[in-house]
């Protein structure tokens, strides 16, 4: 059994995807140099004291805040890339 809506393999929207995702993936390793959370916050998640220290010394301001801006940004000028392709206005 099967999805019967599945994309072609060599669909363009779905190689377009595949290609977004990997730039976003690459540029953000290349920026922060880890994709991993203990890494990006040195906060070992499965220590209490180190997720109590997370938030006390909001760590998140300095770390996950800054991935996320990376990421949204990445999405907003992907999306507005394709838009401006198509001739659409935002």
């Amino acid at each position: 059994m099967g999805a019967t809506n599945a994309p072609e393999l060599k669909d363009e929207g779905r190689l377009k995807a595949i290609k977004s995702v990997n730039e976003l993936f690459n540029g953000f390793i290349n920026r922060f140099a880890e994709t991993d959370c203990t890494a990006l916050t040195g906060c070992d998640w499965s220590k209490k004291e180190d997720i109590k220290r997370y938030f006390k010394e909001e760590i998140y301001k300095d770390t996950c805040f800054r991935q996320f801006e990376y990421v949204v940004e990445k999405c907003i000028a992907d999306k507005s890339s394709v838009n401006e392709s198509k001739g659409a206005v935002i």
